[in-house]
């Protein structure tokens, strides 16, 4: 009998305290589209994504017209002379893959450069999140653009607006 007693006040006592946080939601693809420095980053970025693309292509390019090269040459060459022109192709496509990794690689350019625009930003949305969710009382705010599931959202509950407007 005590022991349901028990668990009958920890679950009470529970449910008090649930129905006294306070849960809201953002979208920070919301807000940082209404940033004018976030879409001239993104610019910026598309930008030199596209140059260094466009480099790739380029190269990937030359190694096919090397490859139809030597497809069209092959039986002319002797062995010698085949395994030099395989091996400067080889040589070419690892280049083109390294310069990839450089380029687009986790610890790339463009990460580094991404990095380096949106992270400043990013912590200003941060910032303006915390001081919406402290001074309103919200215990959690839950980001929707980065949440899979979320089934429904009140729209009262939606804080993206006033982070807005704190920035």
């Amino acid at each position: 009998m005590k022991r349901i007693l028990f668990v009958l006040i920890a679950l009470l006592a529970s449910v008090g305290v649930a129905q006294a946080q306070k849960v809201g939601y953002i979208n920070t693809q919301t807000i940082l589209g209404e940033m004018p420095e976030y879409l001239s980053a993104q610019q910026s970025l598309e930008k030199l994504s596209a140059q260094y693309q466009q480099y790739l292509e380029q190269e990937a390019a030359k190694i096919e017209a090397a490859y139809r090269a030597y497809q069209s040459d092959r039986s002319r060459l002797t062995e010698s002379q085949k395994q030099v022109r395989e091996n400067d192709i080889i040589s070419m496509e690892k280049r083109l893959q390294e310069k990839q990794k450089e380029y687009f690689g986790e610890k790339g350019v463009m990460a580094t450069k991404s990095e380096q625009l949106l992270n400043p930003l990013r912590s200003r949305v941060d910032a303006a999140i915390r001081k919406v969710a402290q001074s309103r009382g919200y215990t959690l705010i839950i980001d929707v653009s980065a949440v899979q599931g979320v089934v429904y959202a009140d729209q009262t509950a939606d804080l993206s607006l006033e982070v807005i407007r704190n920035l």
